[in-house]
Parts: structure tokens; sequence; C-alpha cells
């Protein structure tokens, strides 16, 4: 869609770009933060750390090497040095750009130097020709006996370094952390002098203070607590229970038993790296004295101080290209129907779901060739009916770790032949269990001393730095790397490219290559991965308690910041009209003693509902007034849904279209039917009394809402999208449940999601039915916005999610993406969204038609039949298809139509839709008036 706003510039830099100072060639640094980032540090009072204030737009932060200066700087005193990538990531030539590739793998060169004495190598040095100097690095897989095993963080290492103190004296530091590496020099290196240090330590560093001369040449993991994952999945139930799970710490001669796998991306040079060269025609320094306990240190390692990459690309329509990094952004917002050539995914039409398999995609058109698997058949598809990620709560910010395939990269178990993972293709399980003491956070005790495992490893790696050189000390086995000829750790391995056929490449440890049917394959669930999705899960809630600012109703409908406490009654706009109603409950004779344990039989409400009344102008009649009988308006909600489209619906002024009503009993589709019915105080029926009566004079047309005289803990809502919306004129149902402790909890809320899996119809409502939404406690957004229970109702509730979530720029309704508003990042990724949404919406219409709903089949009817919305939802549509396929770019529309919500579809978008307007058609027809009156108009 067309956005009313001027395109904002996009942003120069991602993280982990290597970027150098323009007024400075010498420094170089790596981006660690963008203002485009989906998650930025919120505002907090004074930073410590230079990088953590907020960033704004054309800001980054960066940090610099080997100077360790960190500051955040304008993108335009920065040059892109080198851009990194991994065999998996996305990107593409422009952020504008709709067709986007996968990255199958790297290549990068590298600019060396000698660690310590800076001497540069010449040219510029291939992955070929050098090998890290670090035996195993944070992130790493090991493999022992049958088991996975991983190096989650740095705390999971123990080193012993060498430090060249001034003087040519060389001390030995061991620590709890991976932090130095060879060549690192300045005062931070040694501990300060304090009183704490003591012991093995003050001893091992005798009588040298910090000096900005000292410098790291040499540094030695000499214990790894391994957090076991998963044991290899090609072993019978027999092999597998005779293999228990090994032991936590690894030292000494133990080392040499771990094989390590390393990634191919982790073999890729990236600046500040330790490599040597294979062919020994380095430098070389020489420390310490032959006379030291040490001996002579010779120092062969070298720093990468500047990396040039090009990657192998897969682009989406087929076409292979080998591309330097410079020309290409990374792709960080994928569209949820994304897919490339050789991914697994579901297609699902309205009759069946097949597995099948992408050839190429159209990204302009969202059109793909798949490949079926069951017959072999290459058809074509509309990708808005693809299913990528076996999903429907699929979100680009929090992608689910399982799913249909398997991802380049991917580590795997490959099952034994004739035998497979269990799922049902294209599904492939996830297999790994962190173990508890992973999860542990640091203690400290009362005397400063590191607690739990922590302490454990400490214990190991001091006890062996004290023995270091004596009689009987420990001393490191290396730690082997898999060798051409073994053939023994053939079951595992990492996925290298996905084959249109569908089987998979996958290289194992060996660098040997095979060919495995994707039913074979397990993916390995790490600890790095399942720590984050731990972390990951109170993203979005709000602490009970929580001290907010409150909102409440004007005399006119509005909602107003208030100042009034909870502990305030809530009252709502008209409550002084009805002083002497009777209705105040909470005075009531014996109300002091009520209790909730009382059995007490409430009594129905009986609230007499407005009659409805259709509005009936013309377009030559003024515009409707702000408000009507109290109820709020809003730009989001332009005009009454209900208002006829002729006048031949004028005289239906007798109409089962009543914005609140109470009925006898709730319907048996009801999301919270079969929950036990709280047993309300009288206070709470006294609260509802108030909400009922705002619900009925308050509630805009295009909100119908129904209570229950059996259930009062129960409600059901009808929202018809509004105007200029992907969500015009299309049913967004809504079951709510109150529970005891209504109103200082915020209400229950389940959508009725009707997509038929295909993804979310808005980033706020769920497929699952969760409602997304500060009011509702289910996301931590802005404290004035959550719920109060003197201040907030359901009436609110209500008026916010057609405010604020059916709104004409929905992808933006994520907070991340807000500040993308603006960007042609934002504009293509919400010009699909929309599409998107609009075409899911029209399915709704036909849900909502075709199968009654309990309390609304009346009401439902009357609005899509009589009223003529049916109609119009199928005429809006066609004359939209007709625009579509008469331009091939929104640019081509007139001012007025790109300025509208879906200004235009692809032809995937209008495959999908046509689908849907049949069985609409059919509906239409089925009511005969209607359906002679819309034949009558096409001719």
């Amino acid at each position: 869609m067309a956005p009313n706003t001027q395109k904002r510039a996009a942003a120069k830099f991602y993280q982990e770009d290597i970027v150098r100072r323009k007024d400075d060639p010498s420094a170089y640094g790596v981006v660690l933060r963008c203002w485009q980032d989906a998650e930025d540090m919120p505002p907090q009072g004074d930073h410590v750390d230079p990088l953590m204030r907020p960033l704004v737009q054309g800001e980054v932060g960066v940090s610099y090497f080997p100077k360790p200066i960190r500051e955040i700087v304008s993108e335009d005193v920065l040059e892109l040095v080198d851009r990194l990538y991994q065999p998996g990531d996305f990107l593409k030539r422009s952020v504008d750009d709709v067709r986007s590739g996968v990255v199958t793998s790297t290549h990068v060169k590298g600019r060396l130097e000698h660690a310590v004495s800076g001497q540069p190598i010449p040219g510029w040095k291939d992955m070929d020709e050098v090998e890290s100097t670090v035996d195993i690095d944070m992130g790493e897989y090991v493999i022992y006996n049958d088991w996975v095993g991983q190096v989650r963080s740095t705390e999971q290492m123990f080193d012993e370094s060498l430090v060249e103190v001034p003087g040519g004296t060389l001390v030995r530091l061991p620590e709890l952390s991976a932090r130095l590496a060879v060549g690192e020099k300045g005062s931070d290196i040694l501990p300060q002098p304090m009183s704490s240090v003591s012991g093995i330590l003050g001893f091992l560093l005798g009588g040298n203070r910090p000096s900005d001369h000292d410098t790291v040449i040499q540094v030695k993991h000499t214990v790894l607590a391994i957090a076991w994952l998963a044991i290899n999945q090609s072993l019978s139930p027999e092999e597998a229970q005779s293999r228990p799970r090994p032991q936590r710490y690894w030292y000494g001669s133990d080392l040499g038993k771990l094989t390590t796998v390393t990634r191919r991306a982790e073999e890729a040079m990236r600046v500040g790296d330790r490599v040597r060269l294979k062919d020994g025609s380095g430098p070389v320094t020489k420390h310490g004295r032959f006379t030291d306990s040490y001996g002579m240190i010779e120092v062969d390692t070298l720093v990468v101080q500047e990396t040039k990459t090009t990657v192998d690309v897969l682009w989406q329509d087929g076409i292979k290209e080998t591309i330097d990094v410079k020309q290409t952004v990374p792709y960080l917002n994928p569209d949820e129907y994304d897919c490339w050539p050789g991914d697994h995914v579901i297609w699902k039409t309205e009759d069946e779901k097949r597995h099948v398999v992408i050839q190429s995609v159209n990204a302009q058109d969202r059109t793909a060739y798949v490949r079926v698997v069951e017959t072999g058949a290459i058809e074509l598809a509309s990708v808005l009916e693809l299913d990528p990620h076996g999903t429907g709560d699929w979100s680009a910010l929090s992608p689910a770790s399982d799913g249909l395939g398997v991802r380049r990269g991917d580590f795997v178990f490959i099952h034994r032949e004739g035998t497979t993972n269990g799922a049902k293709p294209p599904m492939v399980p996830r297999i790994g269990e962190v173990e508890e003491w992973v999860r542990d956070p640091p203690t400290v005790g009362p005397n400063g001393q590191l607690g739990g495992w922590r302490r454990e490893m400490t214990d190991i790696g001091t006890r062996i730095a004290e023995q270091r050189g004596q009689e009987g000390s420990v001393e490191e086995a290396p730690i082997k790397r898999p060798q051409k000829s073994d053939t023994s750790l053939s079951w595992f391995g990492e996925v290298l490219d996905l084959r249109l056929d569908g089987t998979i490449e996958v290289i194992l440890p060996n660098s040997e290559t095979v060919v495995v049917p994707l039913e074979r394959l397990t993916r390995l669930y790490d600890s790095v991965d399942q720590l984050e999705d731990l972390w990951g899960d109170d993203e979005g809630t709000i602490e009970e308690g929580e001290e907010v600012e409150v909102w409440e109703m004007d005399q006119d409908g509005h909602w107003v910041e208030g100042t009034i406490g909870d502990d305030d009654e809530w009252e709502s706009a008209d409550e002084e009209l009805d002083a002497d109603d009777g209705m105040d409950v909470e005075s009531a004779e014996g109300g002091g003693d009520w209790s909730p344990s009382t059995d007490t039989v409430i009594p129905p409400l009986h609230v007499e509902p407005p009659s409805m009344v259709v509005d009936s102008t013309t377009p030559s009649e003024p515009p409707r007034p702000t408000s009507t009988e109290g109820r709020p308006h809003s730009p989001d909600v332009p005009k009454d849904a209900t208002e006829p489209d002729d006048a031949e619906h004028d005289a239906h002024t007798d109409t089962p279209w009543k914005r609140f009503e109470v009925l006898p009993s709730a319907p048996v589709d009801h999301a919270f039917y079969n929950t036990p019915p709280a047993q309300h105080t009288r206070q709470f029926m006294a609260r509802m009394t108030k909400e009922y009566k705002a619900l009925q004079s308050s509630l805009p047309d295009s909100i119908i809402v129904r209570a229950y005289e059996d259930r009062s803990d129960l409600l059901r809502s009808l929202i018809i999208g509004p105007e200029n919306t992907p969500y015009e004129d299309a049913p967004f149902v809504i079951d709510w449940m109150l529970d005891a402790n209504f109103p200082q909890t915020p209400p229950i809320a389940h959508f009725l999601s009707w997509t038929n899996g295909n993804g979310r119809v808005n980033p706020n409502l769920y497929e699952e039915g969760k409602v997304c939404l500060s009011i509702l406690g289910t996301w931590a957004g802005d404290k004035s916005e959550s719920w109060s229970a003197s201040r907030s109702s359901l009436l609110q509730a209500l008026v916010s999610i057609q405010g604020l979530v059916l709104v004409k720029e929905p992808w933006f309704c994520e907070p991340a993406y807000e500040k993308l508003r603006g960007t042609k990042d934002g504009i293509v990724n919400s010009r699909l969204y929309n599409e998107k949404a609009y075409v899911l919406s029209r399915g709704f219409v036909r849900r909502a038609l075709e199968i009654p709903l309990g309390g609304l089949e009346e009401e439902l009817k009357w609005f899509y039949y009589a009223n003529g919305k049916l109609r119009k939802v199928l005429d809006d549509a066609r004359t939209l298809i007709e625009k579509s396929r008469a331009t091939k770019e929104v640019e081509e529309l007139p001012e007025a139509d790109r300025e509208r919500a879906v200004p235009r579809l692809s032809s995937g978008g209008i495959i999908t839709l046509e689908r849907t307007l049949a069985k609409l058609q059919a509906l239409l027809d089925a009511h005969p008036a209607e359906g002679a009156t819309a034949g009558e108009e096409e001719r």
C-alpha cells in the first residue's frame, strides 16, 4: 500500500558489520547496535555503557579494535568494510527489492598480522591457508561416546593465560572465563591489587601490578563444563540405554577423549580471530627465558585485521549467483510466506493439505512452482496458500524452532536406513535437553566467591594451576578434530543443501557429503536456542500490582487520561443519570455481609437494549456527528458498518442488529463454555450492571455484544472491520470470560481465528486465540494503556481492538516494527502484510455464514444478506482484482487508489481470493432475492 508519509532513508549498517571511520582509516570497528534493530534499549537514567542509550534514526553503536573504545556515532562517519553472513541467512540486493535469496556458502579472505609484534602478512589469505589456534570456542559442539554436547558460554571454560609483564617476566593467570586472547595488551589484563587477590592468584602474580604493557602470549582452556544435549539417534534402544550421559567437567587427559564439531560458519575468518598459517611460514616471536619454569614460549599466532567476503546465493527464482556482500543487505524481517527452492512446505487449500517442495518462487507475483511429493507433479501455487513453518502463529521476531523441513546450517541426527524420525513429513522433530545446572544464575557468597557449579569448576581449575610444573601435575591432552578417514560419526552432521527432489545434503564431521531423505533427520535443539526460547517466554507480560496511569470516559464518551487510583469506584459516562434507578447494589441491605463463599442464586440482569436505528443518510447529507448517543467515534471507525448501501434497505429499521443484548443462555460453541463458572460476588454483579449500561449506551454501531443470563462471566462480541483497512466488512468474533477477580484483573479474551492455518490475520490476533493488547494484560506496553479496575472497562477493551488492532497498516502493530514506518523496508513489508490480511479476512465472511455462530446467527444473516454487505464484499473484491490485473505496480494507480489500504493484489493473492469469492457467490446465490439483485447488477 502507498503510505501517506515521505519515505525515510534506509539503514546503511547492520549488526556485526565491519566498518571503518572515514576520518581515520586505521580505526576499524564492529557494529553492535542499530537504530532499526527489532529490540532496542529502553531509556534508563544515566548510562554507564556508552552504547546503552536509545538510538535515533541514522545512529549506530560501534566497538572499535584493537583499542576497546565504544561509542554511538552517525552512520555518515563510517564506511562499510565487510558484512558477515552464514549459511542459511537471508539477504536482498536492496531493502525495497521483493526478491530475496538464501546464503548457501561463504568465501572469506583475510588480511593478517602477528598478534604480538603486529608484523603484517603480505596479501590476502584464503580460509584454506589458515587454521584456528583455538582448540574449542564458545558454542561449539563436542562428541563423546555417542553423545553430543556444547560449551554454551565463556563461563563454561576455565582458562590459564600466560601474560608477559614489563621486564619480560611471564606470570600465569588462572580464571573462570575465556575473556583473553593472544596478543591482547593493556592494564585490564591482570587484576587490580586488592585484599581479595590472595591465595594461589596472589602467589602466581607475585608483586606484579597491572601495566599498559602487559601482553597475553598464551591461552589454554584447562577445564570445560559441557552441557550434554542428546544421544546418537541411530542407536537401538538397548545401545542407547548402555551409554549414560557423560560427566560435566573435563580436564587433563580426559580432554583428549573429546571430538569437536565446528559449524561451517565458524570456520570462516572473522575480524579478531586468532589463526596460524598451515604451512608454518608466518613470523614467530619468543618470550620468557630458558631458565624460567615456563621455558621459552614461541608465538606464531596471527590476528585477522580485515576481511572481504563473497557469498553463494540461491535466489527465490532459482538463480544461483556468487556476489560481494557489500552489494547486499540482510533480510531481517522475512514475510511469513517467504520460501526458497528446496524448502519443504504444506500447500493448504480449502479441500486438502499437501506436502510439497518449492521449485522456484516469483516474489513479485507471490506465486511458486511446487513439486507435490506424493505424485511428483509440478504445479503452480499461490504463496498465500503455502505454510513454510507448520504453525499459524509464526513471527519473524520469534520464529518457532519446531516446524517443517530443515534449513541450511542446521545440525541434524541421521537415523539408520529403513527407519524414520517418527514424524509425519514434512515435520522434522528436534531433540536436545539442557541440564538444569546450565540455567543456574551466578551466585556470590558473603566472602565474594562464586557458588554452585561455577565454584566447583573454579576449584578444579585453581587446583590444576597450583600443581602446574610440579611432579604429578595435570597436563592437558589436545581435543581431537574429526579426520577424513573416521566414519564413526556418520550419524551427525550439518545441512549443506536442499535438493529440488526433496532430499537433503548433509556434510558429516569428516567432510564427507551424504544425501538422505527428510524423514531420516532429527534436528538438534541446542542449549543456545533453548535458553533464548526460555528467556523469551516472559516477553509481553506485566507484573501484577504495578502502578499504572488510568484512563476514564468523559461525558461525551471519549477516553481521557485520569488520575484516580484503582480504589475509586468505576462509573460510566451516564452514571449520574441513573442515580435513582435502584441499581446501587453495593449499598443494598445486607451487602456488608456478602461473602464469596455464600451460596446465592444471582438473578439475571434485565438491561433493555436500545432499538437499532440504521443510518440511512445519503451522500449529500452532512457527515455524521463526532459522537452519537455518547458512542465514541475515531478515525479508525470511519462510519457505522451497518449503514446500508442503497435505499432498498432503508426500511429495515426492525433488525436483529442490536448493539447490546442479554440472551437467556450462553452458546455451546463459546470458547469458555466448558470452564466452570466463577462464583461471583454482589460487588461483581454491581460492576457488571455498570459495564452493561456502558455497552448499551456507548458501543459503536459496528460492534455488537451478547451477554448471558445463565453465565454472567461470559460475553461474545462481533466487531466489523473498519473502512479502508484490510479488514473492511469482515467479521471478527471474540469470546470473553471474566474470572472471579474481575475487575481487579482484566477480562480474558479468545479470538476465533478462521484462517485455515494460513497465518495470523493480524500481529495481535493469534491463531490459538490470544489477543495481544496492553489493556488485557497480554502485552507489556505503555503503563497508561494497562488495565485499571477503576477506569478501564469492557467497552474500552472492545473499542481498543477495533481502533488499535484492526487498523490500516497492521504490520506496524508489532512494536518492534513501528520505528520502520515510512522506511523502504517498512513500506514493502506492510504492503505484503495488508494483502495477506485482506485475502484471509474475506475468508472470515465465508466462515461466519457457513457455520452458524451461537447467539449471532440472525445478526450475521441480516448484516451480510439483508443489509447487502455480502454483495458489497464481492463487488469490492472483483473491482480490486480488475485493477490489479490492469497494472503491474502500485505506482501505476491513480493517487486515490494508492491511498487505499490494499491498492492492488499480486497474482498469488488473486488466486487465493478467487477461491474464496466463488464460495461467497454460492452463498449469495443460495439467497434468491439477494442473488438475483447481484446478477442484475452484473448484467
